[in-house]
């Protein structure tokens, strides 16, 4: 940049001396000079030729006008001279006073025609000779009077004679006078047109080469710069243009000049940037994958190559069975795959604005988290058994030995305080472990509809005894036909437990807590307020972080509000702190409510009378759960290790099973396994009760989480009976799924969702379905339909296709008929009815079942 800039001030110096000062001049100056030089040049020659042909005129008319003077002058000199010729003729008295006037009168006529004729020679020699006639004659006149001889009076007359031919010659040098002024005219007027012409033209000829002048200072660098800047335009950053021309122009190329050394200093920082991250790209420890607008990989770097071999450059990125998810899947967030031995974490983003424009796929290979995340859950699992299990037992029997008649007032004294500490360290492990749980992201909520108003009227009944031991008041406000809520219960009531804790802790004595209910919108409002010390900004900023307390420490681990808020979040739900200090804080929780829709049997209803086996290897655990059943009217029978149980389930018929995974020999794995092998027995409804259920082939059971809550476990198995254990999986638009998941929550249909038909087909490779749910508007419905595997407990499968009607994908093209979303999930049950009718004669005829065999009634 500074040698060309040096090297600018000589070249420029060369072009303007070359130039001249029109060149150096600015454009618009230059045509300026030129237009005024050529016009005063037009009007001087003009005013030249208008000049010339006025003088010619003039002169013209001037040399008339004396000669015609000076011709009537003659006349009146002859006039005169004939005047004194009679006066000289005459004899009668008195002649000679007439004969000096006569003479008088001649004399001045001829003095002004001498004055008159003196600018010609010829003229005034005329002049003269007739007056000198007329002198002679006046002699004669006058010898011949004293004479009286007629000699004399001859030569009188011979001399009028020659007077009168002095006068016709000078009225002949008048005409010839004039003769002369007409072609000197004439030759004047010819030389003022043809000086005015050819000055004309010469103008003409110097405005010409002038403005050529101009034209080709101006195009030589325009030519060149033209070409400087197609050659720029070629991608060959180093042309440079001379300065020259008008200083429009060499303000423009001045400009060019720095613009093209910008332009090839930005190319080289972008070359060297370039180069830095091709090899920061090449570096990386996460593949990437780039693709072009139509999917198209065009690039990999090296880590793609090791972690997806199968990407390579030319192929289509998405395929069926391919490594990828969903794209809109991908860009929404991050997807967790497993390829082959590898789990990888992949997500998307666009690299423009448009589709057109491509993807860029990100992959990194989580194997290792996967484990440790592995580990870490073995570990809670293993660690919630030992802990809970006791926990379990020491809960249950208390509970029976506080029931006892037996027992006095100081023993049962003493019992309500060993069962308040073993709740407390039962609230205390949860907690721990559902930290663990969240921090894993292995938490699990089971949303179903439950009577939100009996919820709360539970929970404040729980806790009423420790609000009224500092005097506090616990109002509740329920508005009548509340409608339930669409959210799993157990989270619920552990949501409100600790927001209602929390307002009781950092409240005083005689102070008061008020819960309210409400609906707001397709959402349930829940508010616990209360009028304690309140909280600053500062506090609201971190009040839901981990391990915060208030400033006196208070009870507890500080980690109940951190649950809160993950345990809302998983279920859909939003919530809000509002606090002044002296007045109190408003915690509010919102949660979706049932959609509108028609009535459903509930749950607990649907487990009434049924026989339920209690699988537990510790009798005490299995005692205690068999106990918490019996209000419900369950008949239930306990088996404590994996083979007697499932010699009892052959033996006989049971609704359901409740199932202790982490049994010692014959496991609740084992058990669950064989259930799902045998044709008679894969139709039975098994709910997990156990603290090890966070394994991966777990994730579509029941679950209930030890020490066990007899309404949450009645909950379980009334769902779970209704359900018959059916497992559907849904292929569908991300889009639709708000319209269709509550409807089959609502039917309480264990389900899972998939984008993709790579995505369908890893869910088929995961976990058994009976019934796949396709969206017709999804992409490649027929790559979906290839990529269903349903291996479920059923004996039949079946595939129902349904419609948003805002297909947007090749949902066309399939010919089977689709129902409207509205009704997927009756097709569902429909299909299921028609499949267990067909179960049950299979079953009947094979002579499997010992018993009779039937969906439980509504």
């Amino acid at each position: 940049m500074a040698m060309v800039e040096a090297d600018r001030p000589s070249r420029e110096g060369g072009r303007r001396s070359s130039g001249g000062l029109l060149g150096r001049l600015p454009l618009a100056s230059s045509l300026t000079l030129a237009l005024v030089g050529l016009t005063v040049a037009l009007g001087l020659i003009a005013a030249l030729g208008i000049g010339n042909l006025y003088s010619a005129r003039q002169n013209y008319e001037n040399a008339l006008a004396k000669t015609y003077e000076l011709e009537v002058a003659s006349a009146r000199l002859l006039a005169a001279g004939v005047a004194e010729e009679f006066a000289l003729a005459s004899t009668a008295p008195g002649s000679d006073d007439v004969r000096r006037r006569a003479r008088r009168a001649f004399r001045d006529r001829a003095g002004d025609a001498i004055r008159l004729a003196r600018p010609d020679l010829a003229s005034a020699r005329l002049l003269r000779a007739r007056i000198a006639v007329q002198g002679r004659s006046r002699r004669l006149a006058a010898s011949a009077r004293r004479s009286g001889s007629a000699v004399a009076r001859r030569r009188f007359t011979r001399s009028l004679l020659l007077a009168r031919e002095a006068g016709d010659g000078l009225s002949e040098r008048q005409n010839a006078r004039r003769a002369a002024a007409r072609d000197t005219a004439r030759d004047g007027t010819r030389n003022a047109l043809l000086t005015t012409a050819v000055a004309g033209v010469l103008a003409l000829l110097a405005a010409a080469a002038l403005i050529a002048v101009l034209i080709n200072s101006i195009r030589r660098p325009l030519d060149s710069l033209v070409s400087s800047t197609q050659k720029l335009a070629a991608g060959d950053l180093s042309e440079r243009v001379e300065s020259g021309g008008p200083q429009e122009l060499r303000e423009l190329d001045s400009a060019f000049n720095v613009m093209a050394e910008r332009l090839q200093g930005a190319q080289t920082r972008i070359e060297s940037e370039r180069e830095k991250l091709s090899v920061t790209i090449e570096s990386l420890g996460d593949a990437l994958v780039v693709c072009d607008g139509d999917g198209t990989v065009s690039a990999v770097n090296r880590r793609a190559e090791e972690i997806v071999p199968d990407l390579k450059p030319g192929v289509r990125a998405e395929s069926p069975g391919g490594p990828l998810p969903d794209l809109r899947e991908a860009l929404g967030g991050e997807v967790v795959v497993d390829q082959d031995d590898r789990t990888l974490s992949i997500t998307a983003a666009r690299l423009g604005s448009g589709d057109a424009e491509g993807v860029v796929w990100t992959l990194r290979d989580i194997s290792e988290r996967a484990r440790l995340d592995r580990m870490k859950s073995d570990f809670v699992a293993t660690a919630s058994h030992e802990l809970r299990s006791p926990l379990t037992s020491i809960k249950g029997f208390v509970e029976l030995l506080g029931r006892s008649d037996a027992l006095g007032d100081r023993e049962r004294e003493f019992v309500g305080v060993i069962l308040q500490s073993t709740d407390r360290l039962v609230h205390l492990v949860n907690d721990l472990l559902d930290v663990a749980r969240l921090e894993a992201g292995r938490m699990e909520v089971h949303p179903r509809l439950f009577d939100l108003a009996e919820l709360l009227r539970e929970v404040v009944g729980l806790l009423g005894p420790r609000i009224s031991e500092k005097e506090q008041r616990l109002d509740l406000d329920l508005p009548p036909g509340l409608p339930p809520a669409l959210a799993d219960p157990v989270r619920v009531r552990q949501i409100l437990t600790n927001i209602i804790s929390n307002a009781h802790q950092y409240t005083g004595e005689e102070g008061r807590i008020t819960v309210t209910a409400g609906r707001a919108g397709d959402q349930l409002r829940i508010s616990v307020a209360d009028n304690g010390r309140g909280m600053t900004q500062e506090d609201l900023d971190r009040v839901f972080d981990r391990f915060v307390r208030g400033d006196d420490g208070g009870a507890g681990t500080g980690l109940g509000l951190s649950i809160v808020r993950s345990l809302v979040d998983l279920q859909g739900g939003s919530y809000e702190v509002k606090s002044k200090i002296g007045e109190g804080t408003t915690f509010t929780v919102f949660l979706p409510a049932e959609p509108a829709r028609g009535p459903q049997q509930a749950p607990r209803q649907a487990i009434r009378g049924k026989r339920v086996l209690v699988v537990d290897d510790e009798q005490e655990v299995a005692r205690s759960i068999a106990t918490s059943l019996v209000p419900y009217e369950i008949e239930t029978e306990i088996a404590t290790d994996g083979d007697r149980a499932l010699e009892q389930l052959r033996a006989g018929r049971f609704d359901a099973i409740t199932l202790d995974m982490m049994m010692g020999g014959t496991s609740g794995m084992d058990i669950l396994r064989t259930l799902r092998d045998d044709e008679a027995l894969r139709r039975t409804p098994v709910v997990v009760v156990s603290t090890g259920s966070d394994h991966q082939a777990l994730l579509g059971e029941w679950k209930v989480t030890k020490p066990v809550d007899p309404d949450l476990l009645a909950d379980a198995l009334g769902s779970a009976v209704l359900a018959w254990r059916t497992r559907v999986l849904v292929v569908g638009r991300s889009s639709v799924r708000p319209e269709l998941e509550p409807a089959l929550v609502r039917l309480g249909l264990d389900h899972e969702w998939a984008t993709s038909a790579a995505a369908a087909a890893q869910a088929c490779q995961r976990r058994r379905f009976e019934i796949a749910l396709v969206d017709t508007g999804i992409r490649g419905p027929e790559s979906v339909l290839r990529s269903l595997d349903l291996r479920g407990r059923r004996l039949d499968q079946a595939v129902v296709l349904f419609s948003s009607g805002t297909e947007g994908g090749d949902g066309a093209a399939l010919e089977a008929e689709a129902v409207p979303i509205e009704k997927a999930a009756d097709a569902v049950l429909a299909a299921l009815s028609q499949q267990d009718d067909a179960d049950a004669t299979r079953v009947r005829e094979a002579g499997s079942l010992r018993g009779e065999w039937g969906r439980p009634s509504a």
